[in-house]
């Protein structure tokens, strides 16, 4: 494999793992606002944006394969995940005319039907997918579970308001499943699809399936102080989250909540030979620095 174009931030919570991961083993192009001190002197650094697509003949010139991880967590209006999807679409198209053989999208996990067909930050997604698998590209799609990693928006954001508050809330009776994964653990994984050793839809999960109870448990034990855990049904949830949402505040966000409590998180890791995955245990007792 020879040039890869990373599309999306190398600083950002998945980006980084598979900037980390890839670094050292292809020459790499990364495609986004601003470069990262991750990204100093170790890739070829090109600024710009997604909607810029008049910039992707020049952009995919001499590139083998493509990582796409460039999407939206925040919801927001139809027109803003369209414009994406068409952006990307754009994207395809180019790297067709250009001879790139090879295209890794950081997908989405399944959700419910309904959120399938009423949230525009999945159904424009699948919708530039779809495109994307009748390119005639070789196209892997990572769809992870909830990843974990330094200053992460799941694991982090959770202790950070059990430290703060003392309480945290569980969403009616907790049983639905998580497998949490790291990212530098899904950037492997891209590096295996990028050989060709993985390919079409791939789930990816973590070594460890928690209930929700489980991982509030696990995390528990890293904070130092007292937790009390405060039962609320999933309906005044979604409720209190839509609240926070309204003023500002978007640790969580309405179709989040929805997914969390749907179980459809808790599918097992993919298959790792020659690599142990990282543990959630394992990155949280670890000394900063130690799991890059």
């Amino acid at each position: 494999m020879g040039k890869v174009l990373l599309m999306g931030g190398g600083g950002g919570v998945v980006g980084s793992g598979i900037l980390a991961e890839l670094a050292g083993r292809y020459p790499i192009r990364s495609y986004h606002r601003s470069p990262t001190p991750l990204e100093q002197g170790r890739v070829e650094f090109v600024p710009g944006d997604v909607l810029e697509t008049s910039r992707f003949p020049s952009l995919v010139e001499g590139v083998d394969a493509i990582v796409n991880v460039v999407w939206y967590r925040q919801p927001g209006p139809d027109r803003l995940f369209a414009r994406t999807s068409t952006a990307l679409q754009a994207l395809v198209e180019a790297a067709v005319r250009a001879g790139v053989h090879r295209f890794v999208q950081i997908s989405l996990p399944p959700a419910t039907p309904r959120l399938e067909a009423k949230t525009p930050y999945l159904h424009r997604k699948r919708e530039f997918e779809r495109v994307l698998l009748r390119s005639g590209l070789e196209v892997t799609l990572l769809q992870p579970s909830a990843i974990f990693a330094p200053k992460d928006r799941l694991v982090y954001v959770m202790l950070d308001l059990m430290r703060r508050y003392g309480r945290f809330p569980i969403f009616g009776e907790g049983g639905y499943h998580l497998t949490p994964v790291w990212n530098r653990d899904v950037g492997w994984l891209v590096g295996e699809a990028l050989e060709g050793r993985l390919s079409g839809t791939v789930l990816v999960g973590g070594p460890e399936r928690f209930t929700y109870l489980e991982l509030l448990a696990l995390l528990q034990r890293h904070v130092p102080r007292p937790v009390r855990f405060v039962k609320v049904s999933p309906g005044l949830g979604r409720f209190a989250v839509r609240f926070f949402n309204a003023v500002g505040w978007h640790v969580l966000y309405t179709y989040e909540h929805d997914w969390l409590v749907s179980d459809l998180l808790g599918f097992p890791a993919p298959p790792h030979p020659g690599r142990e995955f990282l543990t959630l245990e394992r990155f949280l007792s670890a000394p900063p620095g130690a799991t890059g």
